[in-house]
């Protein structure tokens, strides 16, 4: 591993812990949670509530365990998602015998074309920070790698 830690021209270098899969995955997470938070931020919603509500504007009637498996979340994390939507009142629950389907509001709805423009700022900014090419070919990569990650958790 390299062990340097200098700060160049404004930019970190290598650590001694740069070639540990963990150590960098992490900070890539946080470097990217950033962009994200900041272009949701925008109008007061985080990137996983943008991704819950898109399911939810896609699918009207979708369940918390579909949610759960699409969004690779647990069902608790789901509900408090949930949860936190409707007191924005983008989301309304209904029960339907046993099951609970979780539906958009005309608010949710409307909330659509600043979700997709938010996205659309995200992968400009990931794209002119490393590349159109990289992004597509790193995204690939890391979410086959979380598929093969998975399998035995």
């Amino acid at each position: 591993m390299n062990v340097t830690n200098e700060v160049v021209e404004g930019e970190k270098t290598e650590t001694r812990f740069s070639a540990c899969l963990l150590f960098s995955a992490n900070a890539l997470a946080r470097a990217i949670t950033a962009i994200g938070d900041e272009e949701f931020g925008k109008f007061g919603m985080c990137y996983s509530h943008a991704y819950l509500l898109c399911e939810v504007v896609g699918q009207p009637g979708i369940t918390p365990s579909q949610l759960s498996e699409t969004l690779y979340l647990t069902p608790s994390t789901i509900t408090r998602l949930v949860e936190k939507l409707e007191q924005k009142q983008l989301v309304r629950r209904e029960s339907e015998g046993k099951k609970t389907l979780i539906y958009p509001t005309a608010e949710g709805e409307a909330l659509q074309p600043a979700i997709s423009q938010a996205w659309d700022k995200v992968g400009e900014r990931y794209s002119k920070a490393i590349g159109e090419t990289n992004v597509c070919q790193l995204t690939q990569q890391v979410f086959k790698a979380t598929q093969a990650l998975g399998e035995g958790l």
